[in-house]
């Protein structure tokens, strides 16, 4: 349905409230139906805003209302240790993913909360349906996860990247076959990792920053990720490193959201359609992944950050040291 059309049937729909009163009971849907803005207490605080935020949602969703955990909240999971795709920047949650996202929400008329959890739990709390609407972190459509949630269209396509120390001497994939390797837990690196190493010693990680800090440390020899993060991370932090082999896997990331909705599925992909259409993921691929750098310095800058507290917080435990043995000096000349 074209964004004219929307309009009108939006439109249409709220002369209908207005004129049929029996039409305001499509403001008696619950909690979790579609909200039309993120001053959600606000607007649900009339009857007609009830009946307009319903309208909308059904126009959003090809004539079906989607249900929200929290009305007129789009609460999203992610894991954000993955830049420049989602990580974080301070407190805030930042990267590609946080600006699809935010796009796709506002297209909804819906607030965007952003919630962290690790990436081996995301399939499970959206099927569980309880505490996130969707997740959107990266996550590769598959068989095995289509089991357990639907996808919205794809929104990307990757491959994998093997990533090394640069002085690490391999210069091939069939070098790492008995070699330690690590992978983040839950993905489809872990899968390659399992299927196509030959007796090698695996260790699945919580999080990618734990896994690139192993291999600096020598605990593993390679880690396999997809190839935009590590093109990200040997460019900027750990430019110690390098790709020794990108994958070519096909993958394609989608949203992931529970089975049980098919009208937010419906939503979020007409959100989609229309971000394809008119430019809106092409400049949002531009910004953060493919060229300007933006992501690579958003990124340095947030490990600055991070190496900075690090520093301040040493600096103050110091400080705090000599100031206690100060005092005890001074207690044992009295």
């Amino acid at each position: 349905m074209s964004e004219i059309s929307r309009r009108n049937f939006v439109a249409a729909l709220g002369l209908a409230a207005i004129a049929v009163p029996g039409a305001l009971a499509l403001s008696g849907c619950s909690s979790n139906s579609s909200s039309s803005t993120s001053g959600s207490s606000t607007a649900s605080s009339t009857g007609s805003s009830k009946a307009d935020s319903s309208a909308a949602g059904k126009a959003a969703s090809g004539s079906s209302e989607y249900k929200l955990v929290e009305s007129g909240k789009l609460i999203c999971a992610c894991s954000p240790d993955y830049p420049p795709m989602e990580y974080q920047d301070g407190d805030q949650i930042v990267g590609f993913t946080y600006g699809l996202m935010s796009e796709v929400a506002d297209r909804l008329d819906l607030e965007l909360n952003m919630v962290s959890q690790s990436f081996d739990s995301l399939v499970t709390a959206v099927a569980a349906g309880t505490k996130v609407d969707c997740a959107c972190s990266s996550i590769t459509i598959n068989d095995t996860r289509l089991e357990q949630v639907d996808f919205s269209d794809p929104y990307y396509d990757s491959n994998l990247a093997i990533v090394v120390l640069k002085d690490s001497g391999y210069t091939s994939r069939d070098d790492l076959d008995g070699q330690p390797v690590g992978a983040q837990s839950g993905s489809t690196g872990e899968d390659w990792v399992k299927e196509n190493l030959k007796d090698n010693d695996y260790t699945p990680f919580d999080s990618m920053t734990e896994c690139m800090s192993s291999l600096r440390t020598g605990k593993i020899s390679a880690a396999v990720f997809d190839e935009p993060v590590a093109s990200n991370m040997v460019n900027g932090e750990y430019e110690d490193c390098e790709i020794l082999d990108v994958i070519a896997t096909g993958e394609q990331y989608g949203i992931a959201i529970n089975k049980d909705n098919s009208g937010l599925l419906d939503a979020i992909n007409g959100a989609l359609a229309d971000m394809k259409s008119d430019g809106t993921l092409d400049d949002l691929k531009k910004t953060w992944i493919e060229g300007d750098g933006t992501a690579k310095k958003a990124s340095s800058s947030a490990s600055e950050k991070a190496s900075s507290a690090g520093k301040a917080s040493s600096s103050a435990s110091e400080k705090s040291a000599t100031a206690d043995k100060s005092g005890s000096a001074d207690s044992s000349k009295d």
